[in-house]
């Protein structure tokens, strides 16, 4: 989904703790998708309506346009 750095802002609005950030980012090659399922696990994100509304709130439109 992302190359760089963008997917700690998502992260962040998703409700991810730095901890949480610092540990994924360390732990997985691909930590945006790490971050989509750990926030489904957790309940941070109920619906794809929800997802859309917080990568358009990070200004990734077209990540939201993929949905």
């Amino acid at each position: 989904m992302c190359g760089g750095d963008e997917w700690k802002l998502l992260a962040e609005r998703l409700g991810l703790s730095p901890t949480e950030i610092r540990f994924l980012d360390n732990r997985f090659r691909n930590p945006c998708d790490a971050v989509l399922a750990y926030a489904r696990d957790k309940d941070f994100i109920r619906s794809v309506g929800e997802l859309y509304d917080k990568l358009v709130k990070c200004n990734f439109p077209v990540w939201a346009d993929l949905l």
